[in-house]
């Protein structure tokens, strides 16, 4: 019989960055806490916000009207009444500072503190990135992040990064999957790891791991922020891990 007095925190997602990987977060998390909570699923509020204006704002470099936007997502969380957030989007996490500047006792959870937490579980050091070109730079908001945890990020080369960036805007955001994009995706992870010799591949965008797969490139690890994000936000909500075991040390 199910038992009715489950305590669950409550999540608050900023989603719609976009709404392909939105989805994915809402039906996995749900998969997650059916699994140990037969009959149960996740409690979740979503605000999902218009992808046209964010990439707009984006594409203009204007940083701080990105966070602002993102902000008001969190508002509109806060007042649901939720216990944490999570932002569906690694270039999303740029609002982190302007979050926590505004609401330093919200419990974010960062997607790059659930990627670094895999990587150094399997004692990794030196990783590859792939995201949006707004992600694959050392001062970028995720990278900066995994960073701090004492792990050396490499990037693809510049004549790659317009190519892996368009295909995420053009095609996986809205949900369009091809093998010739595939295919570019496991040349460019394939190229890191004989020219730069990485020991493993971020997929630091949350649409990539729906596109590529470990199976298209079995002999170098993979790290889906996504489910990685996804994991940590359920083990939280069910009280599995302490918020600070995931921080890095110099924050933590």
């Amino acid at each position: 019989m199910m038992s009715m007095d489950v305590k669950q925190r409550i999540c608050g997602i900023v989603g719609g960055l976009a709404y392909v990987s939105t989805a994915e977060y809402y039906n996995q998390m749900n998969q997650l806490v059916g699994k140990s909570l037969p009959g149960h699923g996740s409690r979740i509020h979503i605000v999902s916000l218009d992808i046209f204006e964010y990439v707009d704002l984006l594409n203009k470099s204007q940083w701080t009207a990105v966070a602002e936007f993102i902000l008001e997502g969190i508002h509109q969380l806060v007042k649901s009444g939720v216990d944490f957030v999570l932002i569906c989007s690694n270039t999303g996490h740029i609002a982190v500072p302007r979050i926590v500047e505004y609401y330093p006792n919200l419990v974010l959870l960062h997607i790059s503190d659930a990627v670094a937490f895999a990587i150094k579980e399997k004692k990794l050091k030196k990783i590859g990135f792939l995201g949006t070109k707004f992600s694959m730079t050392s001062d970028s908001c995720v990278v900066k992040r995994l960073v701090d945890h004492q792990l050396e990020i490499v990037f693809p080369p510049a004549d790659e990064m317009d190519r892996l960036h368009q295909i995420i805007l053009d095609e996986l955001s809205n949900n369009i999957f091809t093998k010739k994009s595939v295919e570019f995706y496991v040349k460019s992870i394939q190229r890191l790891s004989d020219e730069q010799q990485v020991e493993g591949v971020v997929l630091g965008c949350t649409e990539i791991p729906l596109l590529v797969k470990q199976s298209d490139i079995p002999h170098v690890p993979l790290f889906d922020s996504s489910q990685l994000h996804i994991q940590l936000a359920v083990d939280y909500q069910l009280g599995r891990y302490d918020f600070q075991s995931f921080l890095p040390s110099k924050t933590g």
